[in-house]
């Protein structure tokens, strides 16, 4: 049950960071990239204990 506390806490924690950090990011050509490799980085962290229990670890 700590696992799942920790991995919510995660995704909070990097939502915040990432939401913070696109707000201090001025509008450019360059804002739909960072919003794209911004939504794999969640994604990665939102799929990463899939990853972990499909390897069995």
């Amino acid at each position: 049950m700590e696992q799942v506390y920790i991995w919510i806490k995660d995704i909070f924690l990097v939502i915040i960071s990432l939401s913070f950090f696109q707000i201090l990011i001025p509008d450019s050509k360059m804002e739909k990239y960072l919003k794209f490799i911004f939504s794999i980085i969640i994604l990665a962290i939102i799929s990463s204990p899939v990853i972990y229990l499909l390897k069995g670890e």
